[in-house]
């Protein structure tokens, strides 16, 4: 399987493929079975972004409004719903999984974005070189800044650190965005460069510290993905 097909593998399960890419990517995995089994892996990895959820306190005065609300009357105009009888075939259940996964650990990553936090321009899902679990997200901004979620618990050994490195330009190569030591949630402020952009590479290498000796990555790539723009 292609570095390409682990791409797409992580990008598929979080609900990022649409149109005719999404098609060709079904039609593919309908005829290779090394491309579902790595499907079926990244499904059962994805319990992983759970971790990273905080818990919230509900306003003390949800549960009375919730209350007051089914006391209420139905409305005389509302049509009740079919039962559904059947059970959807299995494209759909995934299709349904990755809405709820996109809208809940994408939303939840962007960070009670509204006023206080800009919208992310793309988001890459980094995935690992072995079995393409998903490695980490990165988060990208207008302003040159990256948001990235570690899924995975790096190791980092001593006199080394993680780099995050991104592809803004073939003719000028990997830019460095930061280094860090301690897989969590950080955030990253990069070099100025153009505007993130669907299909722009990200990876994290592990080099040594402070950082690689030659400005370009030098040591093992541990995850790498291509952005993706945000529905």
């Amino acid at each position: 399987m292609t570095q390409d097909q682990m791409a797409q593998a992580g990008q598929y399960v979080l609900g990022l493929l649409e149109g005719a890419e999404l098609a060709a990517f079904e039609a593919e995995l309908a005829q290779d079975a090394e491309l579902r089994a790595a499907v079926d892996r990244l499904q059962g990895s994805f319990h992983t972004l759970d971790d990273t959820a905080r818990p919230e306190v509900a306003s003390a005065g949800l549960w009375s409004a919730i209350d007051q609300r089914l006391d209420e009357p139905a409305a005389d105009n509302v049509t009740p719903l079919p039962l559904r009888t059947t059970r959807p075939p299995i494209a759909q259940w995934m299709s349904m999984a990755a809405g709820v996964v996109v809208a809940l650990g994408l939303g939840y990553f962007a960070g009670n974005l509204g006023s206080r936090q800009p919208q992310p321009v793309v988001v890459a899902v980094l995935v690992n070189q072995t079995d393409a679990a998903p490695g980490a997200i990165v988060e990208a901004f207008a302003d040159d800044s990256v948001r990235l979620v570690p899924l995975e618990d790096f190791m980092v050994g001593d006199n080394q650190v993680l780099q995050v490195w991104t592809l803004p330009d073939p003719a000028t190569g990997p830019v460095s965005l930061g280094t860090f030591t301690d897989p969590h949630t950080i955030w990253l402020t990069g070099p100025q460069l153009p505007i993130p952009k669907a299909g722009q590479l990200y990876e994290i290498t592990l080099e040594p510290a402070p950082g690689s000796p030659t400005g370009k990555p030098t040591g093992p790539i541990l995850v790498k993905g291509f952005a993706k723009t945000p529905v």
